[in-house]
């Protein structure tokens, strides 16, 4: 036996579903001859059809369905005259049995008459028919009388019908036994088959039907390679149901529908049908009282009215007959078995207030109220289920719209007994809320209080989620979702985290299942609640995105998070509920453990699910404890049995003395403190103020100044007076909160505000969010509304250097409104910088000697003075330290020293301070450069014009601060623009007017970027990187060469705007070709002004550029001889002349090749001499 055949011997489904892949839920009509005209005849088995069954014969057994002789009765020749009498006398008998549905019966009969009209096919159905029509409407009562007058008449056999209730087989894996069931039927003499609830059954059921119906045969393969046959040999297939005829067409498909006939419609009762009914409904009770109790009962109109007001559309006449039999013969036989009433006799029934009243015969008995003969079980099933809800712990909001539940379903009631329109409201809620909140636990109290209340009639929970709806493969999803909705019927459908359903419009079995369920719900309105459950937020979207959940779900209850003192509560419970009790020392550490995590917003694992985590980890410590102590309470819950974090109250004068400097900082801090602590004794007094105010603070400052410390210091105090509950401090930048894709940064931005939930959110450089980047101010958006949403539960720190970020705030008033405190951190002086130098040495386990603490003074204090905005401060402490550290940790490793050494840090180790104060020679530095006279006055001129200055204001004598240093260097290339800037830097720099001589060279690339909104921010972090030095843009005049809508032009006016904003802090030099460079004044008159110094440099001469060619020959180590000096100066000669002369890099370029020249000419040769070595020869100097 192969593997396969093994599979379809274990799993006959695997056969099933094999056929189902290959033909769908209907076989392919295939091409016959017939002489009937019926559409049922056209799907006859073909020859092809009859071959293949005889080659089944040859390899296994064929099992034929063997029925009695319907066929050939059938077949026989009945006279029209015949036919029409007898068929016209089962109507007759009908109407008598029968009480309204006259068009209804008449279908009927046409259905069960249309075989022996047209004729009847051996293999095919005699006819199928659907029945439909709504619950308890005599759907089974009509075809059983048929069937009763058709056998009383000699038209067929058997007098009884055969039932398949599908509704058994919801779900794939019973085929087997439904294919036994179904063969027992078609074997059966019963010529009637009903199929009850197709809607209910899975699609692998119905393919064998299908095939009946279509084909007439069902071949199947229960073992091995024997095969059976199911024929349909000339049944009536009857299928009831009480859906709509567009769900009959869309579950079975067109190829099945044309082999129906009849597709018949129970017509809705009248009034007057339903008292008829109801008339004879009391005569059976009237008989059943009489034989049974010896009851003789007697009722006028009034009564009969009563009982005919139980009809209602959902349960149809079986409201009356139940009524009638469950409740006035159950209370018939509770009043016999009472004493007075052993004896039987007269009762008459009265209606009073609207309440069946039963009066014995006996003048002297007294009337009873039906009512109060049998046990209310239904109000002591709501009663418990009232007390269950009541029990619940919090939820009030919640409690109160179930309970309102009652009252709706007690007023349609009322409106339907006192004759108007039933009007049923839709009962499909919406659950949201973090988890833990107690949404299933509701829906299953839910459940329970609609079927006592009699909305459902079941009142099971069927808990689901998305992998129990959503299938594998194109219509497994429909199939899945309706198998759970029929598994739910007469209950709740739950189906938890209801958004991951449909995740986005791609989801295309995401979708199937939606539009199933929403069908499922329309289909079953009267018998099935659905309850979806999520998160608020991703609730809201999904249902907004799937409009047609959205209309069918009118109830929207939000599940609030528990409060500490409720949670403190549920904790009792639990812990009782598993034999323990919590010792009430724990109380108040568990209250403050439930404060800590019910964070609003970021609570996935708190509330319930909290709680009973909490307990069950209470319980495993609590048994390693009695294992060390076996004398110990076993049920008692102690503190150390929970191992409560130790809580340290918050002293913040401790906490800002570790902090060097800063003082206006502390100041604002200590007032904030104040402030609060007023706050905090106000509502401990009950003393009712409005001093609300938004915590969410600006850092202003240069990096390094101690702004994460003392956010540190702030979450830990909010933390401390319960203004935070955990305290712990995110810190990110931009690219924390903006996404690289489109649309992305919100979900980013929200993220990142999550995680800094129950603490302080902590933004660097916050002025880098720029408002004219469309993903930057979706960042910004989503932070302004977050910070509203979350109000209470986050502060946000946003810290930048001053003027970025007030200009930043300027420009996002939203913002600003929600920044109230502003606190600068100033630079620190030399002497604070020292002392945190000396607290991060004695902090990392290492010692200073004597002398080592005044060396390491002056490092600090030469650093301090040249260092930027972007590098001092605390951070230049950092980096000179790791610096020393890595100095003394190569000492020590190379050289034999004591234990007690490892850790002292020497002088050597520190290295020399800058020579930052020495005095400077300009003159020394003037004189190595060769030419450029006038350029070198300019220099010696501002120098000493800025020595003047410099002791003018040590003297206190009035300055002239509004004078600019800007330059612009107007030249060709290779006339020493470069070489002169950074001279000109050093020179700033030793006398103060700059801090630092950083020079930062760029051009256009350095400054312009390619993206709207970029080149602001491009230009303003070269500018940044400048800053306290010198900027050198090089070919500036290129910034403007773009035309009107070039970026260039942003980077000007941003240039322009730092200039002024930084005017100590920066001095810029613009370079570049003499012409283009006074086009490019002439086009940015705002630039002429802000740059009063243009120096020119000249072209050089050919003794000059001689004297620079004798300087790189000489700083080499060369030696040129006469006749390559009288080369070179004749290559000058005609240089100087042309247009595109380099000057100084004109006489690098000759001097490289002469190198490489050299080096081919001697590389031929084995001896060589060390004056060949340094010789430069007349056919070493060539430019090409």
């Amino acid at each position: 036996m192969t593997f396969k055949e093994l599979l379809k011997f274990l799993f006959p489904e695997w056969q099933i579903f094999s056929i189902y892949r290959k033909h769908g839920l209907t076989a392919k009509a295939q091409p016959v001859q017939s002489d009937s005209p019926l559409r049922y005849q056209q799907t006859r088995a073909s020859a092809q059809t009859a071959a293949a069954a005889q080659r089944t014969k040859k390899s296994g057994s064929v099992d034929r369905v063997k029925t009695a002789s319907a066929w050939s009765r059938a077949s026989k020749k009945i006279k029209n005259d015949e036919l029409n009498r007898k068929f016209s006398a089962i109507g007759k008998d009908l109407t008598q049995h029968i009480v309204g549905q006259l068009q209804c019966q008449a279908n009927l009969l046409r259905a069960f008459k249309r075989p022996f009209v047209a004729g009847r096919d051996r293999l095919m159905p005699a006819n199928t028919l659907f029945l439909l029509g709504g619950e308890s409407s005599g759907r089974h009562t009509l075809i059983v009388q048929i069937v009763k007058q058709l056998a009383e008449r000699a038209l067929i056999q058997e007098d009884r019908v055969n039932r398949l209730d599908l509704a058994r087989y919801a779900s794939a894996g019973d085929e087997q036994n439904f294919i036994q069931e179904l063969g027992n039927s078609l074997r059966d003499r019963a010529e009637v088959i009903v199929f009850e609830n197709f809607e209910r059954c899975a699609d692998s059921y119905l393919w064998p039907v299908a095939q009946l119906v279509t084909s007439g045969q069902y071949q199947y393969m229960p073992a091995g390679d024997a095969t059976s046959l199911l024929t349909a040999s000339g049944k009536y297939l009857v299928f009831i149901s009480s859906v709509r005829e567009s769900d009959v067409s869309e579950r079975f498909g067109a190829s099945f529908m044309q082999a129906v006939n009849d597709i018949i419609h129970v017509d809705d009762y009248t009034p007057d049908e339903i008292k008829q009914l109801t008339l004879r409904f009391l005569s059976g009770l009237e008989q059943r009282s009489q034989k049974n109790l010896h009851f003789t009962l007697y009722y006028d109109d009034a009564v009969v009215q009563y009982c005919t007001a139980r009809y209602n559309k959902k349960q149809g006449l079986m409201a009356i007959q139940h009524y009638l039999h469950e409740v006035i013969y159950k209370a018939l036989v509770e009043y016999r078995l009472q004493d007075n009433a052993s004896s039987g006799g007269k009762l008459y029934f009265e209606v009073i207030d609207d309440a069946l009243v039963l009066k014995p015969e006996s003048p002297a008995a007294n009337p009873v109220y039906l009512n109060t003969l049998l046990p209310n079980r239904q109000n002591d099933n709501l009663l418990a289920v009232q007390q269950e809800l009541e029990s619940v712990i919090g939820l009030q909001s919640v409690k109160e719209y179930v309970l309102g539940l009652e009252n709706n379903a007690r007023v349609q009631k009322r409106r339907e007994k006192a004759g108007y329109k039933f009007s049923p409201v839709s009962m499909h809620m919406i659950f949201t809320g973090n988890p833990g909140t107690g949404k299933t636990m509701m829906a299953r109290i839910v459940a329970r209080y609609l079927k006592a209340i009699g909305v459902l009639t079941g009142g099971q929970l069927k808990e689901v989620t998305r992998a129990d709806l959503v299938g594998k493969y194109v219509g497994h999803t429909a199939r899945l979702t309706n198998e759970v909705i029929q598994s739910a019927l007469g209950g709740v459908l739950f189906i938890d985290e209801a958004y991951a359903l449909c995740r986005d419009r791609h989801d295309v079995f995401g979708i199937e299942a939606v539009d199933a369920l929403v069908k499922g719900i329309e289909d079953h309105r009267d018998n099935l609640v659905v309850i979806l459950a999520g998160y608020s937020d991703e609730m809201q979207t999904f249902l907004q995105a799937n409009s047609g959940l959205k209309s069918r779900f009118p109830n929207l209850i939000h599940f609030d998070d528990y409060s500490a003192d409720e949670m403190l509560k549920i904790a009792g419970i639990t812990a009782r509920s598993k034999g323990y009790v919590i010792d009430e020392a724990c109380n108040e550490s568990l209250i403050r453990q439930f404060e800590k995590s019910q964070i609003k917003g970021r609570n996935d694992s708190g509330n319930g699910r909290l709680v009973r985590n909490i307990i069950e980890s209470a319980i495993v410590e609590q048994s390693r404890r009695l294992a060390r102590d076996p004398k110990a309470d076993m049920g008692l819950l102690m503190a150390e049995d929970f191992r409560f974090d130790r809580h340290q109250d918050f002293d913040l004068e401790s906490a800002l003395a570790s902090i060097v400097g800063l003082e206006n900082v502390k100041e604002a801090i200590r007032a904030q403190h104040t402030m609060l602590l007023a706050d905090e004794k106000r509502r401990k007094a009950d003393v009712v103020v409005d001093i609300r105010q938004s915590l969410n603070i600006i850092f202003t400052g240069n990096p390094g100044t101690g702004k994460t410390t003392i956010a540190r210091v702030m979450a830990a105090m909010f933390k401390n007076m319960g203004l935070l509950k955990q305290g712990q401090l995110i810190e990110t930048d931009r690219s924390g909160l903006v996404s690289e894709y489109y649309g992305k940064t919100a979900e980013k931005t929200e993220a990142m505000i999550k995680s800094a939930l129950g603490g302080v959110l902590f933004i660097d450089e916050a002025y880098s969010l720029s408002a004219n980047s469309p993903n930057d101010k979706e960042a910004i958006d989503t932070l302004v509304k977050l910070i509203e949403d979350y109000r209470g539960e986050l502060v946000v720190i946003l810290a930048g250097y001053k003027k970025e970020m007030a200009d930043f705030m300027k420009n996002n008033s939203g913002l600003e409104s929600r920044f109230p405190l502003v606190i600068h951190f100033p630079d620190y002086t030399v002497e604070e910088l020292y002392k945190i130098a000396l607290l991060q040495v004695t902090n990392k386990g290492f010692r200073l000697t004597g002398q080592a603490q005044a060396r390491l003074h002056e490092s600090v204090a030469a650093a301090s003075r040249t260092a930027s905005a972007h590098s001092g401060n605390g951070r230049m402490v950092r980096n000179m330290l790791e610096n020393i550290l890595r100095k003394q940790s190569a000492r020590i490793a190379t050289t034999e020293v004591a234990a007690a050494e490892l850790t002292t840090i020497l002088p050597e180790d520190i290295g020399e301070a800058r020579p930052g104060g020495k005095t400077y020679d300009l003159e020394a530095v003037l004189n190595d450069i060769i030419g450029l006279s006038e350029v070198k006055t300019y220099i010696r001129s501002l120098y000493a014009r800025l020595r003047v200055l410099s002791e003018r204001r040590k003297m206190g004598l009035p300055v002239d601060a509004s004078q600019t240093l800007h330059m612009i260097f107007k030249g060709n290339p290779g006339t020493g623009k470069t070489m002169m800037a950074r001279i000109i830097a050093d020179v700033l720099a030793h006398i103060n007017v700059i801090q630092t001589n950083n020079l930062v060279e760029t051009d256009r690339a350095g400054l312009v970027a390619g993206y709207v909104g970029q080149t602001a921010i491009k230009t303003t972090e070269k500018v940044r990187e400048a800053m306290d030095g010198v900027l050198f843009i090089d070919e500036a005049y290129a910034l403007a060469q773009g035309g009107a809508n070039d970026f260039g032009r942003e980077a000007i006016d941003t240039l322009v705007k730092l200039m002024d904003d930084n005017r100590d802090r920066l001095v810029v030099i613009l370079a570049g070709y003499s012409q283009n460079m006074d086009e490019f004044l002439e086009m940015n008159p705002g630039l002429k002004s802000r740059f009063p110094n243009i120096i020119q440099f000249d072209d050089y001469r050919v003794d000059e550029l001689m004297r620079i060619a004798d300087q790189l020959y000489q700083k080499r180590g060369y030696v040129l001889e006469e006749a390559a000096r009288q080369k070179m100066r004749a290559l000058f000669t005609q240089a100087v002349s042309e247009t595109a002369f380099g000057n100084g890099r004109y006489v690098r370029n000759v001097f490289e090749k002469s190198l490489n020249q050299q080096a081919l000419r001697l590389s031929t040769d084995p001896d060589l001499t060390r004056e060949e070595l340094i010789t430069i020869e007349a056919s070493d100097i060539s430019v090409r």
